[in-house]
């Protein structure tokens, strides 16, 4: 009896060699046991109380925790904790409805689409439209994790072969449920193909709103701050940033004066404003420059000064040449988009 115990434990100190310094404990002495790995690659066996590190699984193999067994990668005896599952909707004979009366907390990936999955203790009185009983959508953008069973950040997923959608209008929860709806596309714009940071508005392009984009998926959408004097700013699409609506374009709803035709240098305001006047140059528009506090701008001297040394209608200054005053006409008459002649 002592002789085959002591074969025993060389045979125990043997097969023991191989063992990791991380190895599993054993339940219990005498009791065949089979512990899988934590990262899948293979099992250990209980020998006389005491694990055995076997042969790894071959190349493209996990080893299977349910099965006791390896099995290809991703195939559907793939249980291992790390890895996500490819979702086929071959991998059960069973209906939706028959897994759910099967297991009423079971929680069952969608088979295509990775923002879905089936809740089986979720039951519609009224099935929303676009869904089916037990069907559960994750919140844009997050997807369906198979490893925790939950919604997750889009960009912690990995979808297999179950279709990933980055535009927030391909998830039905975001569909117009009924007539008279905002367009998705306009609450939650496409931000497919677009640099991440903020973005124009691909339909609102030129107005206060853009789009805060991340790899390519809308994030939130943003309005411009009004500008020093309280006025509306747009988000221009050819600068990538609020504007204010002096150097916006008319075509495009800004303020922007033409200097088409005009001096260099200092110009009347084509709106009429008198406390500031437009630099010009080479016919292009430069600047809005505004006149210091208690000033106008003077069509005839062409530079701020007191309301009293202006000629009309931004000042009160008496005998104005008629040159003087063809200016103020011309003024005038373009805040009322009357074309004139060229006096000068």
């Amino acid at each position: 009896m002592a002789t085959w115990f002591t074969v025993c434990l060389i045979l125990v100190c043997v097969l023991g060699k191989s063992l990791s310094q991380t190895a599993p404990k054993c339940k219990m002495f005498g009791i065949f046991e089979i512990i899988p790995k934590d990262d899948c690659t293979g099992w250990y066996s209980c020998v006389w109380g005491q694990p055995v590190e076997m042969p790894n699984c071959q190349q493209g193999s996990v080893f299977s925790r349910s099965a006791h067994v390896c099995v290809p990668i991703n195939s559907i005896d793939d249980d291992c904790p790390l890895h996500e599952r490819v979702i086929t909707t071959s991998q059960s004979p069973l209906t939706v409805e028959e897994q759910c009366r099967q297991d009423k907390s079971a929680i069952i990936p969608h088979p295509t689409e990775c923002q879905l999955y089936y809740n089986c203790s979720v039951n519609y009185t009224y099935i929303p439209r676009y869904f089916e009983q037990h069907l559960v959508e994750c919140t844009y953008p997050k997807l369906f994790s198979t490893v925790t069973l939950k919604c997750e950040d889009f960009d912690t997923v990995n979808c297999g072969n179950r279709r990933e959608t980055k535009s927030g209008c391909g998830y039905r929860s975001l569909q117009c449920p009924s007539a008279h709806c905002v367009p998705c596309f306009i609450r939650v714009p496409s931000c497919e193909l677009m640099p991440d940071g903020i973005n124009p508005h691909p339909e609102r392009k030129w107005s206060p709103y853009y789009i805060l984009c991340k790899k390519e998926r809308f994030i939130s959408q943003e309005i411009c701050p009004t500008d020093e004097e309280g006025r509306t700013q747009l988000f221009s699409p050819e600068t990538n940033l609020c504007t204010r609506l002096d150097f916006i374009s008319r075509e495009h709803g800004g303020l922007m004066n033409n200097c088409t035709g005009k001096k260099d240098g200092a110009n009347a305001d084509d709106f009429g404003r008198c406390d500031r006047y437009a630099q010009c140059r080479n016919g292009k528009f430069i600047n809005i420059v505004k006149c210091p506090s208690g000033l106008v701008f003077d069509t005839a001297e062409r530079k701020c000064v007191f309301r009293k040394d202006a000629c009309a209608p931004c000042g009160g200054k008496q005998g104005c040449s008629m040159s003087e005053r063809k200016v103020v006409l011309r003024v005038c008459y373009k805040k009322q988009n009357i074309v004139l002649p060229n006096f000068v």
